[in-house]
């Protein structure tokens, strides 16, 4: 579902295919049952505001992938079969058995992606490689580790100069090591821990010079992996813009009469 978030907040209109999944798991919630009646999923769409009959439920259905509807006892409607499909008022809406497992996971990314996409009405499709890595960074900052992983996958070919080569790796790698600290895996994460470590010591120039606080990085890395290794619960803070010192103004004074040529 990744990827969907993506189309989301490049084409805000595409939110509208959130709304089924938002209706499947609320009702679901509310009445702890894994088949919801159209009927119902067509009220909690009124809801909203939404005409069931012109919303295009089918194609939204399709989409996420994971869904189904039974009529009657026996007959189950998936796939292309929902595109010429007619439901009667008996009709229930599903998450296919196979995906059951995943209703949980796919309803928290369906309640963090309506939150996301209302939250965010300036994520655009970015026009080089450093729009790529700032908006993999909001990703990050959001908690959507996975997604902030997979976003730099899709546009590794706007990553140009060895500048945002650098930014892309060093991100992509506290990505997945967020990803797997969330996930409670804890050997993976202390290897990649071990591999971000030597990635900072071998760019330690380069990273000094960018605009992230990555400066701090190793000492963290450092303590995060002692209590990993103490079976403590730990995570990742968030990617934050370094704050450059400001000059004072007698210093930029002194400076300004030092670039002259006379001075040099």
């Amino acid at each position: 579902m990744s990827h969907l978030l993506f189309e989301i907040l490049e084409y805000p209109p595409k939110k509208e295919l959130l709304y089924i999944g938002l209706c499947y798991c609320q009702l679901s919630r509310i009445y702890n049952l894994d088949e919801i009646p159209i009927s119902e999923i067509k009220n909690c769409l009124g809801k909203y505001l939404i005409d069931f009959d012109s919303y295009p439920w089918r194609d939204y259905l399709l989409e996420l992938e994971f869904f189904y509807m039974r009529e009657g006892e026996n007959t189950f409607v998936k796939g292309a079969g929902l595109v010429v499909y007619t439901p009667s008022e008996e009709a229930t809406v599903s998450i296919d058995p196979r995906y059951g497992f995943l209703k949980n996971s796919f309803c928290q990314k369906v309640y963090r992606y309506w939150y996301i996409s209302q939250k965010w009405d300036r994520f655009r499709k970015p026009n080089d490689g450093w729009e790529v890595i700032e908006n993999a960074v909001r990703l990050f900052n959001e908690g959507l580790y996975e997604e902030a992983s997979l976003y730099l996958d899709d546009y590794l070919p706007y990553i140009k100069s060895s500048r945002e080569l650098i930014t892309y790796r060093v991100i992509k790698k506290l990505s997945t090591l967020a990803f797997l600290l969330d996930r409670e895996k804890r050997e993976e994460a202390l290897e990649e821990i071990k591999s971000l470590k030597e990635f900072l010591k071998e760019f330690n120039k380069e990273l000094s010079d960018l605009p992230f606080d990555f400066g701090k990085l190793s000492k963290e890395l450092k303590k995060l992996g002692k209590s990993l290794k103490g079976g403590k619960k730990v995570y990742l803070p968030p990617i934050r813009l370094e704050r450059k010192r400001k000059r004072s103004l007698w210093r930029r004074f002194l400076n300004f009469f030092r670039d002259l040529p006379i001075f040099r």
